[in-house]
C-alpha cells in the first residue's frame, strides 16, 4: 500500500584555512543545510478502488501559491526536528525551514516539496512531520495550528491525539499524512562535513474499509437492500502520530461494556444493481475509515480476538421481479457475526495506520454465497534518501 519518504540532505562548507605571518587562524565551520524533500501522489501510485475520490487519495500536500511579485508556495505542512535525549525542538517548519525553489507543485497539491534548515549540530534526532492539517473535513478532530506552534518538546507531539467523528467522510475532505523517525547526524570523512541517512513514510492516520460484490452466477446479477455491520471499530480517538503499539486500548468505558472509542457501524441500505458476470461493484459510495485498532475479544464464534461482521441482502428469485415488501420474490441472505481473518483462517488481529481491508463477498451459480477478507497497504510511495 503507499508509502511517502523524506529525502534529507545534510553538508557543511569546508573549513577555511586563513594564514597570517607565523600563526595560522582556523575559521569556524558555516552552518550546515538540512533538507527534507517529500516525493508524493504520484499518478501510478494512487488508490484507484471505487469510491476513493480525494478523501481516501490524500497522495498530495495541499498548498497554496502566489506568482508575484515572485513565487512563493507555502505548503500545508509542519516539521519538527526533536533532541533525542531531552525531546526539545530544535528545529520546525514553518518557522526555521524555508521551501526550496526547486520543488514541483500544483495549484492545490505538491508532488514533490523540499524544506531546509540551517543546521550546524551532530546528534540524534526525533523527525516529526505532519501535513494537511488545515481546512479539513468537520468530521475530523486535529490539533489547531495554535497548538501545534505552541508545541516545545516531542512528548506533547507523541501525545497529540486526533478523532474521527463519523466513519465516513464527505469527498474532497483533506486526509491527514504523518511520519516519525529517528535521524542521526555525524561528521564524515571530509573535514568540515557532516552526513548521515533516514528513510521515513507519510502514512494516513487512518485504516480504511472496502466493500464489494463480485458476481460469478453466470449471468447479470441484481442485489437489494444491501446492508453490514463492523462490529468495535476505533472511529473516536487515536495518535497523530505513529505510536509503538500504534493503537487505542481497549476498556470498559461506560456502562455499554465498550470503550468510548470503539462503536459498531452499521451501513445504509442500499442496492447494487447491474453486476455484470466476473464483474465486481463497490458496496460503498465511498470508503468507510476508522483509526488503528487491535480486535477485540469475542466469544462468537468462539473465544478468541477478533473482528466481526454481518452482511445481509436480497436476491431477486429466479424468473421474480423484485418486489420490496413481496417476500414471494426474493431470497434473504442474512450472516451473522463473520470473523475477518486471512485466506488460511487466521483471524486479523490489529488493524494499523494507512491499511486498507478489502472485504468481498463472491455470489457464485445457484446463489452460493462465499467471503474474502484481505490486508493490502493502501497506497506506498517509496523514496530514496541520502546524505551528502
Amino acid at each position: 500500500m503507499m508509502h511517502r519518504k523524506f529525502i534529507l540532505l545534510l553538508g557543511m562548507s569546508l573549513i577555511l584555512l586563513v594564514g597570517a605571518a607565523c600563526t595560522r587562524e582556523e575559521v569556524p565551520a558555516a552552518d550546515g543545510k538540512v533538507t527534507i524533500s517529500f516525493r508524493v501522489g504520484e499518478t501510478d501510485t494512487k488508490a484507484v478502488s471505487p469510491g476513493d475520490g480525494n478523501v481516501a487519495d490524500g497522495g498530495g500536500i495541499y498548498c497554496t501559491r502566489v506568482d508575484s511579485p515572485s513565487v512563493v508556495l507555502t505548503p500545508d505542512l509542519y516539521i519538527f526536528i526533536c533532541d533525542w535525549e531531552t525531546g526539545d525542538i530544535v528545529k520546525r517548519y514553518p518557522g526555521d525551514g524555508k521551501v526550496e525553489p526547486e520543488s514541483d507543485w500544483s495549484d492545490e497539491k505538491s508532488t514533490f516539496l523540499s524544506v531546509s534548515f540551517t543546521f550546524n549540530t551532530e546528534g540524534t534526532y526525533t523527525v516529526y512531520a505532519l501535513a494537511n492539517v488545515s481546512g479539513g473535513d468537520s468530521n475530523l478532530t486535529i490539533p489547531s495550528s495554535s497548538a501545534l506552534n505552541a508545541v516545545d518538546n516531542a512528548s506533547d507531539l507523541d501525545e497529540m491525539m486526533i478523532s474521527l467523528a463519523s466513519v465516513a467522510l464527505d469527498a474532497g475532505s483533506r486526509m491527514p499524512l504523518s511520519a516519525k523517525g529517528s535521524l542521526t547526524v555525524a561528521k564524515g570523512l571530509n573535514e568540515g562535513k557532516y552526513n548521515g541517512h533516514v528513510e521515513l513514510q507519510m502514512l494516513r492516520c487512518f485504516n480504511k474499509i472496502q466493500f464489494s460484490f463480485r458476481n460469478l452466477t453466470g449471468s447479470g446479477l441484481d442485489l437489494y437492500k444491501c446492508q453490514i455491520t463492523f462490529k468495535d471499530l476505533n472511529v473516536q480517538q487515536g495518535w497523530l502520530f505513529p505510536t509503538s503499539p500504534d493503537f487505542a486500548p481497549m476498556g470498559d468505558g461506560n456502562s455499554d461494556g465498550k470503550d468510548d472509542n470503539y462503536r459498531d457501524f452499521t451501513s445504509a441500505e442500499t442496492n447494487v444493481t447491474g453486476i455484470a458476470h466476473e464483474a465486481e461493484r463497490s458496496f460503498f459510495a465511498s470508503p468507510v475509515l476508522f483509526l488503528p485498532s487491535v480486535a477485540p475479544t469475542q466469544t462468537t464464534p468462539s473465544k478468541g480476538q477478533r473482528y466481526l461482521v454481518d452482511v445481509s441482502f436480497r436476491i431477486p428469485k429466479t424468473g421474480q421481479t423484485y418486489e420490496a415488501d413481496n417476500a414471494a420474490t426474493y431470497d434473504e441472505k442474512s450472516f451473522t457475526n463473520l470473523p475477518i481473518h486471512t485466506p488460511k483462517s487466521l483471524d486479523i488481529k490489529s488493524l494499523g495506520r494507512n491499511q486498507y481491508l478489502q472485504i468481498v463477498t463472491t455470489v457464485s451459480k445457484g446463489v452460493d454465497v462465499s467471503f474474502s477478507f484481505k490486508v493490502n497497504e493502501w497506497v506506498e510511495h517509496t523514496e530514496t534518501v541520502t546524505f551528502d
